[in-house]
């Protein structure tokens, strides 16, 4: 497994695919193996790369992979490496789970409790200077760098790397499984297994009761120095550049971009795919459903630019008469 792409136990024919989870294959595409499951930005020959998402056609187009393709946005892909599916995702869930289980693990039989209450599985690796306070519990793969302190009660889930210098607040918990759910065409709801885990990079503080969750394919990251107040909510599949600030109770949706020096106030909330650019400001309580710009100020709901906002305000405001 790397970062972006997850390979298969052995090889399978996409019409062995199709058989089992149902959709239409070209013809073309029939016998063509699939090695991999991977996120379309990074797929390559041999790999299956989910197409759920419009933003993500132009990508689509130019990617050599094998195609799943939302039956919505199929008439936008070229013809011949195509499945195509009614229900794209819930063919991805059940795919996923054949090969991988539902991505759910149990604390380890093999954890050790250590003095303060707190259980580490013998499978994890924590560095020698790091800290893990009363009662946490660390899971079997994960990743603890050194000088990184992990306090009460917090979890860091299998497939969790943090680097060096990290703070992890009591009671938070990351790497949990995200919130990734998909329909079937009888209307049953299948869970997506979500197996990228996450990434925690140098110099990174995470307040307390805050969750982050693992990405699906990819792993969610917080870069460099990043800073997430209490209760924050990192999705699936988010990644958050370097020095950006975010103040308590704010969301971020799945595969949300955030770019670096961005600072969001309290209560916001992004929708999914969102990108929000470099430097950019998010005021307390926005509801940002689209891009932000570079550089832009953004505030209200549904976000637009702040001075906007604020005039708009004030003429609802505006005693009746003046």
């Amino acid at each position: 497994m790397n970062a972006a792409r997850i390979d298969l136990p052995r090889p399978l024919r996409l019409s062995e695919l199709s058989e089992r989870h149902g959709g239409v294959v070209d013809e073309p595409a029939r016998d063509l193996e699939i090695r991999a499951i991977a996120a379309i930005e990074s797929a390559a020959e041999g790999s299956l790369a989910p197409l759920t998402s419009g933003r993500y056609v132009a990508i689509a187009v130019q990617t050599q992979a094998v195609l799943l393709v939302d039956a919505a946005l199929a008439d936008r892909c070229p013809f011949g490496r195509r499945w195509v599916h009614r229900h794209a995702s819930w063919a991805l869930a059940g795919l996923l789970t054949d090969a991988f289980g539902d991505g759910w693990e149990r604390v380890d039989e093999d954890a050790r409790v250590i003095e303060n209450g707190a259980r580490v599985s013998e499978r994890a690796c924590v560095a020698k200077d790091a800290t893990v306070g009363p009662f946490a519990v660390v899971f079997g793969g994960a990743v603890i760098g050194s000088g990184t302190v992990v306090e009460p009660h917090a979890v860091v889930y299998p497939r969790v790397r943090i680097g060096e210098r990290v703070r992890i607040g009591a009671s938070s918990v990351i790497g949990r499984p995200g919130f990734g759910w998909a329909t079937g065409p009888d209307g049953s709801v299948r869970r997506i297994p979500q197996l990228g885990g996450v990434v925690v990079e140098d110099d990174v503080e995470i307040g307390p009761l805050a969750t982050v969750d693992a990405g699906t394919l990819a792993p969610t990251v917080l870069s460099r120095g990043v800073r997430l107040d209490a209760h924050v909510h990192v999705g699936h599949n988010v990644e958050i550049g370097a020095g950006v600030v975010v103040a308590a109770q704010s969301g971020f949706a799945g595969s949300v971009r955030v770019g670096p020096g961005v600072l969001v106030g309290g209560q916001v909330g992004v929708a999914d795919h969102v990108r929000i650019g470099e430097r950019a400001r998010l005021a307390a309580k926005a509801g940002v459903i689209g891009d932000v710009e570079p550089g832009a100020t953004v505030a209200g709901y549904p976000a637009v630019d702040r001075i906007r906002w604020l005039r708009g305000i004030a003429r609802i405001l505006r005693p009746r008469g003046k």
